[in-house]
């Protein structure tokens, strides 16, 4: 039985991996800091997919960086980082992580939602990376297109009040209240989620061959 280790905070991302891997092989060994780089200044699908890998790929580093120094056994580190990807009105991307953990955020998700999703659609990106005890690892991109309703500012503002945005990737929970602005989507659930099985069990099944 493989041990895998999530190098994730995320329960969500937790609950996911446990549809792949048995509870008892699934240990949560977060990445020492929680800082992301940003993607201030990126416009294109190649630079925002490059910056997506980098951060999953030191998420997954740093993490193995620890079992390496605990001296803990282990056969994967799965690491992945999720965003959402908008096209702004001068046609250029732009790239919506977790909103303010301060007093702002309530300010700038409705913004969100009036400026980049009602009425449109975006697609949520995750990067994927998942190494081996030897060190080699695996990359990946999984997109999903997400179409969001007309705008309804009454249910915006009642969306606001359930604190359910924070910590989420664009600011919404697909798997929660926030289902109510979705329209529908194309591709992978739980990649909006914030891990998307189909992608990581092609990965997990190259591993074990």
């Amino acid at each position: 039985m493989k041990r895998v280790i999530l190098a994730s905070r995320s329960p969500r991302r937790r609950e996911l991996l446990a549809h792949l891997v048995a509870e008892e092989s699934i240990q949560v060994l977060p990445p020492s800091s929680a800082d992301e780089a940003g993607f201030e200044g990126l416009r294109d699908w190649a630079s925002i997919e490059s910056q997506l890998l980098n951060i999953a790929r030191e998420k997954c580093d740093d993490v193995c960086g620890q079992l390496a120094d605990s001296g803990a056994a282990y056969d994967l580190v799965v690491a992945a980082d999720t965003v959402g990807v908008c096209g702004g009105e001068d046609g250029d991307l732009v790239v919506l992580g977790q909103p303010p953990q301060d007093s702002r955020w309530q300010e700038t998700v409705a913004g969100w939602f009036r400026d980049y999703y009602f009425g449109r659609e975006h697609t949520v990106l995750t990067g994927l990376c998942v190494a081996d005890a030897s060190g080699a690892r695996v990359e990946r991109i999984a997109a999903t297109q997400v179409a969001m309703v007309a705008e309804d500012d009454e249910l915006l503002n009642w969306y606001l009040t359930t604190d359910e945005p924070h910590g989420k990737a664009g600011g919404y929970a697909i798997q929660g209240a926030g289902s109510m602005f979705v329209e529908s989507i194309s591709g992978s659930l739980s990649n909006v989620i914030g891990l998307p099985l189909e992608v990581l069990r092609e990965i997990l099944n190259e591993q074990n061959r």
